[in-house]
């Protein structure tokens, strides 16, 4: 299995030295994307706090690049030369509620989930960047405790607590997308590993989190609001942590982590006014946790590694085309007040209409009415921030999590508890920012399919709404490409790339995949 060689150890050890080196540079170079221009030896690479703290950033980097989605960089056998956004794919793509008004065959191959039908997917099938960030975690764990020069106060142990946030957040994000993985807790492991049953890698994570908490802040010393919640803080592993507890139907400590977050008071909902500031920048105290690249300091994803540039179109990109797309339909009816009434303010910031008559080289105007366009030209520009043209680059934040998910996800734990009061309270605060009525109905089933409702509509496009209906085995009902009986096989969830398989007796595959190639 490819996780426990020893190419693997010794790129992370490059990468973290790299980071090391650039961090203790003024330069503006993405030294998070960076591939090793030195070599040295693993001895050398671990000695003082800056080594640390170069290791821990390595780490990230390999994480976020993992979502991002495997290129020849980082396979030889992988079909792509840049990465795609896969988070989409993996998370919102098989949700039923969107299409690829340019009809590419790709997309449409991932919205039927035939997912093993074109080579152009078989890149999101493959885990190994989510395997080397572990690696890299183990190696932090290992290696850090050993180091005592240059730290300061608790930096030390924020370090190390924030190394094990990532390796749980690690195994975490795997799981919500292949189902059983391995669990790898050594930085040396030579065995190879088979999958442990999802609901045992949940409680991993539930575990590493608890160990972690003690020594993370909930906001760093010296970073930047919008740079520590790109970390390991106290908000973002409890938010880890009540997330995994919602896989695990133990909704009464899902409940307890998710109101420790709540009566921090560090975060809270942005006004609509704001969300500009949100989404297109990740500097809000909504943010929680999130993945975020920053042109101005060097950091960005290449024009095909963001999934901006497949949502926008000009005037925000120089494409002339969308490639996904909600349909008009489709909105209205996951947004039904809007539909009603126009009420639903959230339909104007997370949609526009362009006018497509003239020439793709001109700036296009945006019409004041979000859907003019019709079923299948509506842009979903949620996240709109425009690419540096210049350099072909877009520097526009990951979301992973941010206070409204976590307030949804508080009163579905509530009105799964049977606590009816207090969960249409919390799914009310996400109502009464949007501009539509109350929920007054305390009937427990309908109270869960309006809160799951407005998940749809608040984080659409955020990639939560695949893993909240495979979370509930109902991606059935609203993808009709996905039987019931096919998903009770696993057909939620992504096959395994060839390449675990490699020299590995103890890998197999996904039920449903076994039979459906």
């Amino acid at each position: 299995m490819y996780t426990n060689n020893n190419t693997g150890m010794k790129n992370n050890i490059l990468l973290a030295t790299l980071a090391v080196l650039i961090l203790s540079l003024s330069s503006c170079k993405d030294w998070l994307d960076e591939l090793p221009i030195n070599t040295v030896t693993e001895d050398q690479a671990w000695q003082k706090a800056s080594d640390a703290e170069g290791a821990v950033a390595a780490a990230f980097s390999i994480f976020r690049r993992g979502l991002s989605g495997l290129t020849k960089d980082d396979t030889p056998s992988t079909t792509r030369n840049g990465a795609w956004g896969d988070y989409y794919f993996w998370g919102d793509a098989r949700s039923g509620d969107w299409i690829t008004p340019n009809n590419d065959g790709d997309w449409q191959a991932g919205f039927e989930n035939r997912l093993i039908a074109r080579t152009q997917l078989e890149p999101m099938t493959n885990w190994r960047l989510f395997y080397r960030a572990i690696e890299q975690c183990n190696l932090v764990l290992e290696r850090v405790p050993e180091i005592n020069e240059g730290f300061a106060d608790n930096r030390k142990a924020e370090l190390l607590a924030e190394t094990r946030f990532l390796r749980a957040m690690s195994h975490f994000y795997a799981a919500r997308i292949w189902g059983d993985v391995p669990v790898n807790l050594q930085a040396r492991n030579v065995t190879p590993l088979g999958r442990e049953p999802l609901d045992e890698v949940m409680k991993m994570v539930v575990d590493e989190v608890e160990m972690a908490l003690p020594d993370l802040p909930w906001e760093y010393k010296g970073m930047t609001r919008k740079l520590s919640s790109s970390r390991g803080t106290k908000g973002a592993a409890l938010a880890l942590q009540a997330h995994a507890y919602m896989w695990l139907k133990e909704y009464d400590m899902a409940s307890d982590k998710l109101q420790l977050i709540i009566d921090s008071k560090q975060f809270g909902l942005a006004p609509i006014s704001e969300f500009r500031n949100l989404f297109d920048k990740g500097e809000s105290n909504e943010v929680v946790f999130q993945l975020y690249y920053d042109n101005q300091f060097g950091e960005f994803s290449d024009y095909y590694g963001h999934i901006l540039t497949y949502y926008l179109t000009n005037p925000y990109t120089d494409r002339s085309d969308l490639s996904l797309a909600v349909p008009k339909s489709k909105i209205l009816e996951i947004f039904p007040d809007y539909a009603r009434d126009g009420s639903d303010k959230r339909v104007a910031e997370f949609f526009q209409s362009i006018d497509f008559s003239g020439s793709a080289s001109e700036l296009r105007p945006i019409f004041d009415d979000p859907l003019q366009n019709g079923e299948r030209q509506i842009m979903f520009a949620k996240f709109r921030k425009a690419k540096d043209r210049s350099y072909n680059r877009m520097d526009s934040p990951v979301p992973i999590f941010r206070y409204a998910d976590l307030l949804l996800l508080k009163a579905e734990a509530d009105a799964r508890l049977n606590r009816l009061g207090d969960a249409v309270n919390y799914l009310n605060l996400i109502r009464e920012r949007a501009d539509i009525p109350r929920f007054t109905r305390e009937d427990q089933p309908l109270l869960i399919e309006e809160i799951l409702a407005e998940r749809r509509r608040e984080l659409i496009g955020e990639y939560h709404r695949v893993y909240d209906l495979v979370r509930l085995g109902r991606l059935h009902e609203f993808n009709p490409f996905v039987s019931e009986q096919a998903e009770k096989e696993g057909a939620g969830f992504f096959p395994v790339s060839d390449e675990a398989f490699a020299n590995n007796p103890n890998m197999e595959q996904t039920y449903y995949w076994q039979f459906n190639q």
